[in-house]
């Protein structure tokens, strides 16, 4: 089941970009999960199908279907494919915004009052 587009942050709606498309996960415990994203929730739980698992020592295995807690995630590795998608672009419009805003707004070298006793 898949969280609406548009719900959710910019890392939901990433994760949501990335379904149908090859990810890697790693887990809190140190297990390493790559397969195809088929879906993802605003929870950061995530269904993979063609699963390798790389368990904690190192051994390898085969699964056909995963369902991953998002709060046991440490982090999901996206493929290289949507640094090209739209959001990567609003998400680059907003920071130069903020840039522009701090840049000009902040620690711009304003006047200093001189302290008197």
């Amino acid at each position: 089941m898949s969280a609406k587009k548009g719900a959710g942050g910019v890392p939901v709606q990433l994760l949501l970009e990335a379904e149908q498309h090859k990810v890697t996960v790693e887990m809190k415990n140190s297990e390493i999960y790559r397969g195809l994203l088929i879906s993802s929730e605003e929870t950061m739980n995530v269904s993979l199908t063609d699963v390798i698992l790389t368990a904690r020592d190192g051994r390898v295995s085969k699964l056909h279907a995963v369902y991953l807690r998002g709060s046991n995630i440490r982090f999901i590795v996206l493929p290289d494919v949507l640094r090209d998608a739209p959001l990567f672009n609003k998400v680059r419009k907003m920071k130069k915004t903020m840039e522009e805003k701090v840049g000009t707004g902040f620690g711009g070298g304003g006047s200093k009052r001189k302290r008197t006793v």
